[in-house]
């Protein structure tokens, strides 16, 4: 019994022994595997994009121009609009006219007074020539007056520019009396069906967007005209791609916590462009994410969809499937560089067991890395 005992004594330490180096040393699925792979236990494979700094930057959709037309009764009567809704107008189309009654009945009577001083002329004229024509009918000696007295007796001269004056008088009233409203820009007519004496006649809206947002302070330094961003709609989580053209270092009206009434950061105005407008719509919500740093993604490139000269790759968004929209850089044996349309820690989807698209519902447990990962 007691060389039994021994004998266990010394043979637990060795398959201790051994275990550990089996354990050590023999391949481990999950303790080799990519930090950045998970398998979900539905069949969804993803890849996790590594993290880095980003900022955030909420902002609403706005035309690059835009102008409201209201009725301006010291202009006139207005005539019918020359647009429709919805209409696409160039620079310089007609929208619309005015026609100024009161001046209109004053180039009348000017007309008037224009036409009477050309019907004196005609009949003053015709006595002066009469005058002439005796003139030289009566001999040299018995002429009382001389040539020039008889031009001076009936002064035309004095009549045409009474007639010069009235003439210049009716262009510059006809200038006035119509009066056109022409389109500033290109753009889409919007006529409101609600007719107010607060409503305008249209608006005109240019067919080019921006993003308008608002930078907090600790971010200002961070942010640099020509960043590339992603533009993500709120409602829709449709993302484009885009860049920031415009930050205002003159900060917003400084806003106040309403339980310490002390001020809070400072907020600045700043404004990103679209690559592209497809699927954006003047008011749209958006969140823009700009990367700080240099980090290159490569991700793997079989988890790239493409739809024409568009690339993108679905991603675990809350719970959501959504599109990111990508602009590629090269291929790689690692995988494909991406430029611009990832945010950091986006859970791209490489393969599921069963397909899905944009839009589906995915159960909220699938989004849960295992500890350690």
């Amino acid at each position: 019994m007691k060389k039994k005992k021994w004998l266990w004594l010394l043979l637990v330490p060795v398959l201790a022994l051994l275990g550990f180096i089996v354990l050590r040393f023999l391949p481990n699925n999950q303790s080799d595997a990519p930090l950045t792979m998970d398998e979900d236990p539905l069949g969804i494979t993803y890849f996790m994009v590594p993290p880095m700094e980003q900022v955030f930057v909420n902002g609403v959709v706005k035309p690059e121009q835009s102008q409201d037309f209201h009725k301006d009764a010291n202009l006139g009567e207005i005539s019918d609009l020359m647009v429709t809704n919805g209409d696409i107008v160039e620079e310089d189309t007609l929208l619309y006219s005015y026609t100024n009654d009161a001046i209109q009945k004053e180039i009348n009577q000017l007309t008037n007074e224009a036409a009477r001083l050309e019907t004196q002329r005609a009949n003053t004229a015709y006595k002066q020539q009469l005058a002439i024509d005796r003139w030289y009918e009566v001999p040299q000696e018995e002429r009382s007056q001389t040539l020039d007295e008889i031009y001076m007796e009936f002064n035309l001269s004095e009549i045409d520019s009474q007639i010069t004056e009235q003439y210049a008088n009716i262009e510059l009233l006809e200038s006035e009396v119509y009066t056109e409203v022409l389109a500033p820009f290109k753009g889409k007519v919007v006529i409101p069906e609600e007719k107010t004496a607060e409503a305008p006649l249209m608006k005109l809206i240019s067919e080019n967007f921006y993003v308008s947002g608002t930078l907090n302070e600790k971010d200002l330094e961070k942010v640099k005209v020509d960043q590339a961003a992603d533009i993500t709609v709120v409602s829709t989580n449709f993302t484009t791609l885009g860049k920031v053209s415009f930050v205002d270092t003159t900060p917003t009206e400084a806003n106040s916590d309403p339980y310490s009434g002390m001020a809070t950061m400072s907020s600045y105005p700043v404004k990103l462009s679209f690559d592209s407008l497809e699927g954006i719509v003047n008011g749209y919500h958006v969140q823009a994410t700009i990367q700080l740093e240099e980090t290159q993604i490569i991700i793997p490139s079989e988890a790239i969809h493409k739809e024409g000269d568009t690339a993108y790759v679905l991603v675990n968004d809350f719970g959501t499937v959504a599109k990111r929209t990508l602009q590629l850089g090269d291929e790689t044996a690692e995988g494909t560089l991406i430029t611009s349309g990832l945010e950091a820690e986006d859970e791209i989807i490489l393969s599921s067991e069963t397909p899905v698209q944009e839009g589906d519902i995915l159960d909220p447990g699938m989004m849960e890395m295992p500890e350690g990962e």
